[in-house]
């Protein structure tokens, strides 16, 4: 059998995906738009299977590639800084961070928290890792601790905690909710959703208003004592478990 019709070869579109270069839908644009190159041949077949140890990809020349190893990397966002890698404004955003800190080449934020949240963000340089856990119906559980203006309404808590809460024409997924302390401040929730700045605009839902929020776990991986602005890789448990809630191993 030719090797590269083998099973246990890549798509090539899949092959993209996993270096980084984006989404399915993303890279598979590139390759429509014959950017994308193999042993320097301009390919234009979004199924081919290559080999990733011998044929040499390029995307506008540049060459792709996957790792020795996947890595994957815990960061305390500080408040502030928006999660993106390229500046907007004069908001300071997260590359000058992955830099100080010598991060690999590929390596990227697993979504996003807003400029005025604190805590977790999940980095690695795979593709598909990153892919499943931005996925919708991965519905990993994060953890966010939360300082709101006022003492919350007790009628609220069935809205949060039941998916009494709609977003966008849609009932939130339930979540978990506990106090913290006893002045109907600070609460700690634990949700398997990531719309866009969802944990305020739930709480504003309920008529409530958040005047902190900060992300503590991601899954089964905790911030713990990690210092404000600083990164820490995942061991191989860690990473494995991650890699479980994710949907991507037994």
């Amino acid at each position: 059998m030719n090797r590269r019709s083998e099973p246990a070869l890549p798509r090539l579109n899949r092959f993209l995906a996993r270096a980084g270069l984006g989404s399915r839908r993303a890279v598979e644009s590139l390759i429509r738009a014959g950017r994308v190159c193999v042993d320097g041949v301009v390919i234009a077949e979004l199924g081919r299977r290559i080999d990733p140890t011998s044929d040499a990809v390029t995307v506008d020349g540049r060459p792709v590639s996957w790792p020795a190893r996947w890595r994957v990397f815990a960061f305390h966002k500080p408040v502030g800084v928006i999660s993106s890698l390229r500046p907007q404004g004069r908001q300071p955003c997260l590359d000058v961070y992955a830099a100080r800190h010598g991060l690999p080449d590929g390596a990227v934020p697993v979504g996003r928290l807003d400029a005025d949240t604190s805590g977790l963000l999940i980095w690695t340089d795979d593709g598909d890792l990153h892919q499943a856990l931005c996925r919708p119906r991965s519905e990993v559980w994060k953890t966010y601790e939360i300082v709101l203006a006022g003492p919350l309404d007790e009628r609220a808590l069935p809205l949060l905690r039941e998916g009494g809460v709609c977003l966008d024409g849609r009932p939130c997924l339930p979540a978990r909710l506990t106090p913290v302390g006893h002045d109907g401040r600070r609460w700690r929730m634990f949700l398997r959703e990531g719309r866009n700045r969802q944990v305020r605009r739930m709480f504003r839902a309920v008529g409530a208003e958040v005047e902190a929020l900060h992300r503590t776990g991601v899954g089964d991986i905790e911030l713990a004592d990690l210092p404000v602005g600083e990164f820490r890789e995942l061991d191989r448990d860690e990473t494995a478990s991650l890699m479980i809630c994710a949907g991507l191993r037994d």
